[in-house]
Formats: structure tokens, sequence, C-alpha cells
């Protein structure tokens, strides 16, 4: 799994130096944002490991895409930014996979509130397309960035409860992506906010 989530991570940032200058139209956005990672989650739950590897690689690859203008933007506004969140991100990764392994039963029991949370998340952000302003709560960061952190924990836990299979190791690898990269993606913001 640890192999699995390197090589994803290694190739998102490949994919995010390769498109830094990248200006994607409304069309390429939602096939690269929306369409490929659907495509790739739908096949990572495969029961064959290549066939999920090749999904895991489809979601990695697109985000690593539109990864690379928005890094490049918080780059240009703070050189160093990018850096100081990667380091960050690792750090409460390395901590929340650790607590997923040591607090099984606490995260056995949390698996509705943070599908509960997400929701709530995923409601509020709706509503910052209408209302901009919603946005601009740091605490709407701190508790994005807090769910992510409890989803690495609970992601290990999940983890840790599996077969140990090839095609598992990729499944929950893609969970995990997913987990790390919002995770990156919030603290970006309110590193941002600091200054």
């Amino acid at each position: 799994m640890g192999c699995v989530l390197g090589w994803g991570l290694v190739f998102t940032h490949i994919v995010s130096q390769m498109t830094v200058d990248w200006k994607p139209g409304i069309l390429k956005f939602l096939l690269v944002g929306i369409g490929l990672p659907f495509l790739g989650i739908f096949l990572s739950i495969s029961e064959s490991a290549f066939v999920s590897f090749l999904g895991f690689n489809l979601v990695v690859g697109a985000f690593g895409a539109l990864l690379g203008p928005t890094l490049a933007r918080y780059e240009l506004a703070r050189p160093g930014i990018v850096s100081e969140a990667a380091i960050l991100t690792a750090i409460v990764t390395a901590v929340m996979a650790v607590s997923g392994l040591l607090f099984p039963n606490f995260y056995r029991s949390i698996g509705g509130a943070l599908a509960g949370a997400l929701m709530a998340l995923l409601l509020v952000l709706v509503a910052s397309f209408f209302i901009p302003a919603l946005m601009q709560f740091s605490i709407i960061h701190y508790l994005a960035a807090g769910l992510f952190a409890l989803y690495i924990g609970y992601d290990m836990w999940r983890a840790s409860e599996i077969p140990a299979t090839l095609d598992n190791a990729v499944d929950v690898s893609v969970s995990l992506y997913l987990d790390i990269l919002n995770l990156f993606l919030w603290i970006l913001p309110i590193l941002a906010k600091k200054d």
C-alpha cells in the first residue's frame, strides 16, 4: 500500500510540474477534473489489481494536471508555501495514520459522523458558489482540514481490517490519496491567510 500511495504522490508531483502553465477551458477542465477521476475511481473498485492500479493512475494523473496551475498561483503569491504545506501535510498524515492503527475502536465508531461531516462540507462548498463570502471564514478551512485528517486515520484503520492483497492495497491507496490531497488543498489556504 505504501508503495502504491508513494507512487501516486510522485506521479501527481511529476504531472503537476508539467502542467504549471496549463490553462484548460471548461470542457478540458470537466474532462480532466471530473471525468478522469470518476473513471479512475470506477476502475479502482475492480477485482483485478492491474485494472485497479490503472484507475488509481487516472485519478492521480488527473489531479496532478489540475494541481499544476493551482500550485503555481500559490507559489507566485508566496514563495515556499507549497513546500510548507506539503511538509505540514506529511506530518499530519503520519500522525493520523499511526492513530488509525493505535485507536481502532475510535475510528470504527466515527464512520457515520465523518460521512455526515463530509456532506455538510459539500453543502457549504455548493453554497459558496452563490455566496462567495462563505469561503472567507477561516473556520471552514480548519474544519475541512480536520475532517480530512480524521479520514486519513479512518482509512488507515479500514486498511488494517481488510485482507492484505495487492488489489485491496490499490483500493485503499485511492482513498488515502484523496484524503491526503484534500488535506493538502485545505492547508494551502490556511497558510496563505496567515500572511
